[in-house]
């Protein structure tokens, strides 16, 4: 054998300590082995004579020639260091560098190697006439066996019909022999085996008579990532809402980008009808019998203000305090960046990592019945990020909770990770670090360390060292919404996951919902972010909150979380809980008492929506852009209402009917 340096992503096993659930800082869980991602640089060679390696690309540049007394392919080269890899997942870009009018020309991918007379593999070819060469086969002191379900009389379709690169992606698990190989479509299987003769070996490339190349390969030494997370489909249900035009923002821009970049719809708690929405270029406004009037210019009183370059970043929340009729107390959330990232200094940091900065600021009027805002404002608390994704998100007040319960006046911030994939830390789960949680603060305290708000004293870590106090819930990716049932008091959190599945969770005090050990219910490696992994049964023994209703990425792109309707006036929609995707603006619900049984996939159906002639459209007609940016809100007396970030405009949901679902009663 001859050897000579290349580059690979080898995922092998190591043991790692977290911190556990139910939020004891000083245990641990000694999860079971997660991947890390190490590297090896060697190649080893049949015949090296037949190889060249140059810029991450290993290409076999001359055809080998047959092996004496067997059949098999005629050119083969391994993975150095992989010789004992079991269970595995590879992923790479494989191409034919043989010109495709040759009628047979193919590549292999080769796996159990154990030495030249014994290994398996999968063979591509552009050809299916002259015999089968596209399947998968066993080579063991004698000519290759083929051994894949498909066979020869359906194999599968020849894809290697070019000189263009492909990806590939090959799935081994030894305890049930299954081999799974994709190209291209790496959601269904292009070819399938079961078999168990060698149970370990190699992971290598090659051809029979023709020459290619193999490029960014990776491979993990373990169970493979799932190829669907959660396979079952979304079915449009019976429940169809009408919606009317409400409102319309005044546009914050006319260049040709979102309008007016709504965020979110709320009253003020004061016994009016007035409602309020904030745009996230700064400014807040009043809806009042119609009327939309500028009731706040945020953007104006803060120097340092940004907005840019979207997503989350601006004027992002706002919420008032329980007794803003009396106290004239209203809260938002901002960010800011430039000068302040030098003359501010937050109150929890990235340190030198901050891009920016979340502001929760407290606003006071002593006129608050007033449809313009006059009044004061103080900082409360500011934290630094290490990038201008999901930093402060949301806050809130528990709406059932009344003067002299434990939770009146507490205020609710959900704080994201603000990490990116591949520059993940473990803070999120670190109960002395502010990112990927969910705060309680008493806004009128003073107990805090910067002396501008207290902390609970019921809150669940507050008297662990080294933990802060104010964290109320932790292993949070993106907790963009939450809200609560105002007829039981649950809470529903709803997160945005990686790259693969997003969330309902319940809101429960001390709870770690896993992030980013976990996604949506499944395992999560920080090495490999794109993906999640099935849970072992020892994975599941360690306590994390689960999600009551999740979603992946076939059916949405970023869930924004809503309500569970408990009004008056529409009958088939109570007690349904209604959430969308951000992007699309698809609209979905599950029942609330199906999420309160704590089954992870409560049951889920999309929403019909009417405009207000009767027809049939989707949210994006009402947005009237591809990126339709939904969000929702809701006024005093329980009504919901959708809104679009991309054009500024509101809708009320003005009637709704269910025939053909099972309908909580009003009582």
């Amino acid at each position: 054998m001859h050897r000579f340096p290349a580059r690979l992503l080898l995922v092998v096993c190591l043991a790692v300590v977290v911190v556990g659930c139910g939020g004891e800082t000083g245990s641990t869980n000694s999860e079971p082995p997660a991947a890390l991602i190490v590297s090896t640089d060697e190649w080893v060679f049949e015949n090296s004579s037949l190889w060249t390696y140059d810029e991450g690309v290993l290409e076999q540049i001359s055809p080998g020639l047959p092996v004496e007394g067997i059949r098999r392919p005629f050119a083969v080269a391994h993975l150095a260091g992989t010789e004992d890899v079991a269970d595995f997942h590879l992923t790479a870009e494989i191409k034919s560098t043989t010109s495709p009018e040759v009628v047979g020309r193919d590549v292999i991918v080769v796996f159990g190697y154990r030495s030249p007379s014994k290994f398996y593999y999968a063979h591509l070819s552009n050809d299916n006439t002259v015999m089968a060469h596209n399947g998968i086969f066993v080579v063991n002191h004698a000519d290759r066996l083929r051994i894949d379900e498909q066979g020869l009389d359906n194999p599968p379709p020849a894809r290697l019909n070019d000189t263009e690169w492909h990806e590939i992606r090959v799935d081994r698990n030894v305890s049930t022999g299954r081999i799974e190989v994709y190209m291209d479509d790496l959601r269904t299987p292009l070819m399938t085996a079961t078999d168990k003769t060698f149970d370990s070996g190699a992971v290598g490339f090659g051809t029979f008579n023709d020459t290619g190349a193999i490029r960014r390969v990776h491979l993990e030494n373990g169970s493979a990532p799932l190829v669907d997370p959660i396979s079952k489909r979304i079915e449009t249900g019976t429940l169809t809402l009408g919606l009317d035009s409400f409102a319309v923002i005044p546009p914050s821009d006319t260049s040709g980008g979102p309008m007016a970049r709504i965020n979110y719809l709320s009253d003020a708690g004061d016994g009016t009808k007035r409602l309020f929405v904030n745009d996230l270029r700064g400014k807040m406004y009043l809806i009042d019998e119609g009327e939309v009037t500028e009731y706040l210019d945020l953007s104006s009183q803060a120097p340092d203000f940004v907005d840019s370059p979207g997503l989350g970043s601006g004027f992002g929340f706002f919420v008032f305090h329980p007794d803003f009729a009396q106290n004239g107390k209203l809260y938002t959330i901002h960010t800011e960046a430039g000068e302040a990232l030098v003359t501010r200094t937050p109150d929890y940091s990235h340190q030198a990592g901050d891009v920016i900065q979340g502001v929760l600021l407290e606003w006071t009027t002593t006129e608050p019945e007033h449809s313009t805002f006059k009044g004061s404002s103080r900082e409360v608390l500011r934290m630094g990020f290490p990038s201008q994704l999901h930093g402060m998100q949301q806050m809130g007040f528990d709406p059932r909770a009344q003067p002299g319960d434990e939770d009146f006046g507490l205020l609710y911030i959900s704080v994201g990770d603000g990490e990116r994939p591949n520059a993940q830390t473990n803070n999120p789960q670190s109960l002395s670090a502010h990112t990927g949680k969910i705060f309680r603060i008493d806004p009128l305290g003073s107990d805090s360390p910067n002396g501008q708000y207290g902390i609970p004293s019921a809150n669940p870590f507050v008297s662990q060292k080294d933990a802060l106090g104010e964290i109320w819930a932790l292993g949070l990716r993106n907790p963009h919404r939450f809200s609560w049932d105002s007829s039981t008091g649950a809470m529903f959190i709803g997160h945005i996951g990686e790259q693969q599945v997003d969330s309902i969770f319940p809101g429960l005090e001390g709870a770690n919902y896993g992030w980013n050990l976990r996604e949506g219910g499944f395992r999560f490696e920080k090495e490999n972010p794109l993906k999640v992994y099935a849970l072992s049964a020892a994975n599941q023994a360690h306590g994390y909150t689960n999600p009551v209703a999740r979603l992946d990425h076939d059916e949405l792109r970023a869930i924004v979380g809503g309500f569970v309707y408990r009004g008056s006036r529409l009958p088939a929609l109570y007690g349904k809980y209604l959430f969308g995707d951000i992007v699309s603006g698809r609209v979905f619900y599950t029942l609330a008492s199906e999420m309160a049984g704590g089954d992870m996939d409560a049951e889920i159906r999309e929403v019909v929506l009417l405009d207000s002639e009767g027809a049939r459209r989707s949210f994006e007609h009402f947005a009237q852009r591809p990126r339709a940016d939904l969000r929702f809100g809701m006024d005093a007396e329980g009504e919901i209402y959708l809104l679009s970030k991309a054009n500024g405009s509101i809708w009320m949901i003005s009637s709704a009917s269910d025939p053909g679902s099972k309908n909580e009663i009003r009582p």
